[in-house]
């Protein structure tokens, strides 16, 4: 047997049972923290493959992945599928070319398979059925939409019209993370639906989303509780949304983004005015016309004289302007506009750390900044327009954050780096407790004074050790126990010690070491012989 092994023999055998069970522990518990940590390292990149699956989808799917055996993960109770990212492309197509994910949604193929003894009945149901899934898969093509289901109600026809129900529909979607859908969306999903069935209003359809909240009611009606038509309202909410954009735009470029919210509010008027206006100017005024007419008359004596009368009449033209003035609806009424403006944010060193202050702005670029945003809403103040500007400190909700420094790491990196300290500082300290235990120290630090032919006994292989020395007839009986035996040259070494406090016990060791050997010598030449004969054909 190797020294080596020899040993680590020796070692074992000289441990007790709470230090194997020690050891053991130790060992097992480092060994598995590394696999761990090896596992995490190796462990595959996981992707979303589909999400928000029904279940019978789901069960499909999985199906299929565990007769291609590719790893899968389930979250979201089963709706979500993740493999690894080097086949997440492969496996959707795959998939893909099966006919999963079905969507659990059944479109016009279900009349692919129809029996000749179909009634009327199930004719209609299974067209509506088609209808509706159609119409879901084609509402789940919108940007926003990850999934939608639709619903409509056709009522069976009554002979008289006034009793005639109208037909209802309602869509359910569930929305993509952190999208939305916009007026103008919900009102095309809301048309979509009522141009597909015949008689059906878009009023009398009803959009919801997966958390429940009515969306079509943000739909403005025909008629605003404001008096405006719909057009009307949205061409007031666009123009504001303009000015706003505009202001907003301007306020970041000056004092960075997320450091001023702008809020415009714009009125138009909707009244259309026509008004004629006639002007006369009676200092340019023109002739038209003019008669003379000239009378000769004599009196009743013939030798009287002769008069004559001349009388003219002049017709003049007075020049007369007409407007018509007719006013475009539409127009600016007023504006009114309000903007936070946050106060300059500034990061210091106190004692090593950093702290996040908040100076005000000065009323010098408060001034100008209010000038800015009165240019790019084009203020009038004969519209009685008004602009409030105020700075005030924003809460952000966040810490100060110093500047990153290169030995920032990610905290699942910090994680694992964490876990192979602690598990190299468990496993120290196991070793540590075993080599620092008074009964190992003989195995393991033999003493500088052993002298040179006492070493060779330790080297030789078990099948080639001679027999168990016997004791030193100083007080101690043969055929003793080894634990009393031990016990008993304790306490010759504890009498020694305690006789000459300047003796060692490593010294008190050796020469015991050396009384046996010579002992043995005494007792055995032959066997003595034949080790010294081995030591001397291993050199």
């Amino acid at each position: 047997m190797p020294p080596v092994w020899l040993s680590i023999r020796r070692f074992w055998d000289g441990l007790s049972t709470a230090q194997r069970v020690g050891l053991i522990a130790g060992t097992v518990l480092t060994v598995g923290v590394a696999i761990w940590l090896l596992s995490l390292t190796l462990r595959p990149e996981m992707r979303v493959l589909f999400s928000g699956l029904e279940p019978q989808d789901a069960a499909a799917i999985v199906e299929k992945l565990k007769e291609q055996g590719i790893p899968y993960e389930l979250s979201d109770e089963g709706g979500t599928i993740r493999v690894p990212a080097a086949q997440l492309y492969d496996t959707r197509l795959a998939l893909a070319a099966q006919g999963l994910p079905q969507k659990s949604v059944v479109g016009y193929e279900i009349f692919d398979k129809t029996s000749f003894g179909m009634s009327d009945f199930v004719q209609k149901l299974n067209y509506r059925r088609a209808l509706e899934g159609e119409l879901a898969r084609t509402i789940s093509t919108l940007e926003e939409v990850e999934q939608a289901r639709v619903h409509i109600v056709i009522p069976e026809r009554t002979l008289f019209e006034q009793e005639q129900q109208k037909p209802t529909a309602s869509v359910i979607v569930r929305l993509k993370d952190g999208r939305s859908l916009s007026r103008l969306n919900i009102a095309g999903i809301q048309h979509l639906v009522a141009s597909s069935v015949e008689g059906l209003e878009p009023s009398a359809v009803t959009v919801i989303d997966q958390r429940g909240r009515l969306l079509s009611e943000l739909v403005p009606a025909p008629t605003t509780p404001a008096g405006l038509t719909q057009a009307q309202y949205e061409l007031q909410q666009r123009v504001a949304q303009d000015l706003t954009t505009k202001v907003q735009s301007l306020l970041d470029g000056v004092l960075g983004a997320g450091n001023a919210v702008v809020r415009v509010t714009a009125e138009l008027d909707f009244t259309q005015l026509e008004r004629t206006r006639e002007d006369y100017d009676p200092e340019r005024q023109v002739a038209r016309s003019e008669q003379t007419i000239t009378e000769q008359s004599r009196s009743g004596d013939t030798a009287g004289p002769q008069t004559q009368r001349t009388n003219t009449i002049v017709n003049y033209e007075i020049p007369r302007t007409i407007e018509r003035l007719t006013t475009a609806p539409g127009v600016v009424k007023r504006i009114t506009a309000a903007a936070l403006i946050n106060g300059k944010p500034q990061l210091i060193q106190e004692g090593g750390s950093w702290k996040r202050i908040v100076v005000p702005r000065t009323p010098e670029e408060m001034e100008k900044l209010t000038e800015i945003i009165k240019t790019a809403v084009g203020y009038d103040p004969s519209r009685n327009d008004q602009i409030s500007v105020v700075n005030i400190q924003f809460d952000t909700g966040e810490a100060p954050q110093p500047p990153r420094t290169w030995y920032e790491l990610p905290l699942e990196q910090w994680l694992r780096i964490a876990l192979v300290v602690v598990a190299m500082l468990m496993g120290f300290w196991v070793l540590r407790s075993l080599l620092r235990s008074p009964l190992l120290r003989p195995h393991l630090e033999p003493s500088p004074t052993v002298p040179p032919e006492a070493m060779p006994f330790a080297m030789l292989p078990a099948k080639e050790l001679p027999p168990p020395l016997p004791s030193p007839p100083t007080g101690v009986e043969e055929g003793l126990p080894a634990a009393e035996e031990r016990k008993a040259l304790e306490e010759r070494v504890r009498r020694r010690l305690a006789e000459a406090e300047t003796v060692t016990e490593e010294a008190v060791l050796t020469e015991q070491l050396r009384d046996r050997i010579r002992q043995f010598v005494e007792q055995k030449p032959q066997e003595a012989a034949r080790v010294v004969r081995l030591l001397l054909s291993e050199e």
